[in-house]
């Protein structure tokens, strides 16, 4: 592989497809971005009136949902890089690609940006000026912090550098996909460093705005954790489906091989441990202190007023998000079948979505909780909406690219790669 012939032999093999066809442009600004707008449109049309707090509730779960996915991917791309690992190479460029979603996420969170400045407080408490939250003197310390200005300037912040830091590894990458030597990667593994820095202050302080502010009085010290876990699981549960998907059709056959989709549920497996342990250790300690500020976040999410004790929804998320997963996922044998992989895959999307609703969901309908079918729907089709537009942001970003980096340096020891 590391003779040029050889490599161009690779390239050229035609007994699997590896770049993306240019037909996804049409796709992407056809079927996708009419289904997505269509469903919005609907969705808020309905919402009008009192349903338009249950709205923008739904539209927060469906924007932080597909950031996460491209979060996610930016973390796997970058700390492949700050690893130097040579396993990951030819799943890198579906990261990068995923990663580079986040651009159309930043321009979704544009109308949670304009709901702020309309001061009603549907969504956030703190945005109102003569809400009861504008009294409430526990969140008085946090005005500073909490106020229009800052808050949009924040979230501007973060997404132009997140979206600087995608295009910068992604760019990279797809010019050595041109380049007859390694200059377009070296700088990469040096500014890996910086970057995972930033990402992870970042992400902390954006999951804390978005989530954590949506009760002001609350708070967690291992929040921004917690969110973090929950977009790692979504990104290696997505990379799940997708080898799937794209092998099903003869993409990628011979290069994502049975050694990689290992290593892929072991990162699934592995996140999924780490989530269970950041929402236990959350739970716990402020179950164990009884502190009212940060007790009253899980007494709203018993989902059933009635009930004593450890909510019942926590227990549900506890048992579907991580136990369940936990088994079905610690197989070898399981982690090895794209099939049965991808199921677990599709599986942990949508425990990922059901997490995003326990955090978001308005105090009201978790104290009421039932599955009725208007307010549900609410949810699923604002989301479904949502993934579509995003959908087709990062088909029109792979249609026509290389879907590995063919002319990577560590390729040839990715191929290769078995485990141990």
């Amino acid at each position: 592989m590391a003779h040029s012939t050889t490599l161009d032999t690779w390239i050229n093999d035609t007994s699997e497809r590896r770049r993306a066809s240019p037909d996804l442009r049409r796709i992407a600004f056809g079927p996708l971005l009419f289904v997505g707008i269509l469903l919005l449109a609907g969705v808020a049309f309905m919402s009008q009136g009192a349903g338009w707090s249950r709205f923008w509730h739904a539209y927060l779960i469906g924007c932080t949902y597909c950031a996460s996915i491209s979060l996610g991917a930016l973390f796997f791309v970058v700390v492949q890089h700050l690893t130097g690992a040579r396993w990951g190479v030819v799943l890198r460029r579906i990261g990068e690609i995923l990663s580079m979603g986040i651009g159309v996420c930043g321009l979704f969170f544009v109308a949670i940006l304009f709901n702020i400045l309309s001061e009603d407080g549907s969504l956030y408490p703190w945005a109102s000026t003569t809400g009861p939250m504008a009294l409430d003197k526990l969140a008085e310390p946090k005005q500073v912090w909490l106020n229009p200005p800052f808050f949009i300037g924040r979230q501007v912040f973060y997404f132009a550098l997140w979206f600087f830091i995608a295009r910068y590894f992604f760019n990279r990458s797809v010019a050595q996909d041109r380049a007859a030597d390694n200059e377009p990667m070296a700088p990469l593994r040096w500014w890996s460093g910086p970057a995972m820095l930033l990402f992870a202050l970042s992400i902390n302080f954006a999951s804390m705005d978005w989530l954590m502010t949506l009760n002001p009085t609350w708070f967690s010290t291992i929040f921004g954790v917690y969110y973090f876990a929950g977009c790692a699981v979504a990104v290696f549960a997505l990379l799940a489906v997708l080898i799937w998907f794209l092998q099903s059709r003869d993409i990628l056959t011979h290069t994502i091989t049975e050694e990689h989709r290992h290593d892929v549920g072991k990162l699934l497996f592995g996140f999924v441990l780490f989530w269970g342990y950041i929402a236990f250790s959350q739970f716990l300690l402020i179950w164990y202190a009884a502190i009212p500020e940060e007790v009253q976040w899980y007494a709203v999410r018993q989902f059933t007023p009635s009930m004593t004790g450890i909510s019942r929804a926590t227990a549900l998320l506890f048992i579907f998000h991580f136990c369940i997963p936990f088994l079905g996922i610690m197989s070898r044998f399981v982690r090895r079948q794209k099939g049965l992989l991808a199921g677990w895959g599709v599986y942990m999307l949508v425990m990922h979505w059901f997490d995003l609703y326990y955090i978001i969901a308005p105090q009201g309908e978790l104290e009421n909780w039932s599955l009725n079918g208007g307010a549900m729907m609410v949810y699923l089709v604002t989301t479904i909406g949502l993934v579509c537009l995003y959908a087709a942001a990062v088909l029109y970003i792979a249609a026509g690219n290389w879907l590995v980096p063919v002319r990577d340096p560590r390729l040839a020891d990715s191929l290769a790669f078995e485990n141990i």
